[in-house]
């Protein structure tokens, strides 16, 4: 089984789950109706996805990024994970105490990550160089078209990091190994 296969995955589903998770809360504004808990476990769902991803990415780029990208994969791996562990006491123990995990501090810390990793990515010359560009802008550009959604005509940014991250799974695809088997033939 190979890890990097296995995170190119973990990208594919998440950019489906971001795109539906944008479709979902575009259909809400529009129509009215509540939200509900799917616009909470969408983005959850989402994010435990884009985790998987990171770790794929992480084993192919580990040897060359340096502490860089080790702080910034781990930033990114941190804040998904906080932002996920504030929505379960939230549902599960109906308690808004950890909501700051979901946000600022989540997102924030994996902004920086995001970058940091970006950042990486281009230093170790692993993937191309446009794919380090697209990790130093994506995540920032995509909390820009959430906040500020009706001036960018509906533009969710859980669609537009969606579509970032099915970007990154068909270039992350090609350099893994063959899924659940072995290199031999």
């Amino acid at each position: 089984m190979d890890i990097v296969r296995w995170g190119a995955l973990g990208f594919m589903a998440s950019g489906l789950v971001w795109v539906a998770a944008g479709v979902f809360d575009s259909f809400v504004a529009v129509s009215g109706f509540g939200t509900g808990l799917a616009s909470l476990i969408l983005p959850m769902v989402a994010l435990l996805l884009l985790i998987l991803g990171m770790v794929g990415l992480h084993a192919l780029q580990r040897p060359s990024y340096g502490i860089i990208g080790l702080v910034g994969f781990l930033a990114v791996v941190l804040g998904g994970l906080a932002q996920i562990f504030g929505v379960v006491v939230f549902v599960v123990g109906s308690s808004s105490a950890l909501l700051w995990l979901v946000s600022p501090v989540g997102p924030a810390v994996m902004v920086i990550g995001w970058v940091l990793y970006g950042a990486a990515t281009l230093r170790a010359r692993v993937l191309p160089r446009w794919c380090g560009v697209l990790f130093i802008v994506s995540l920032p550009v995509a909390l820009i078209l959430e906040l500020y959604r009706e001036i960018f005509f509906g533009l969710s940014g859980d669609m537009f990091l969606g579509v970032v991250l099915l970007i990154l799974s068909y270039v992350l695809w090609p350099l893994g190994g063959p899924l659940g088997g072995s290199r031999t033939s």
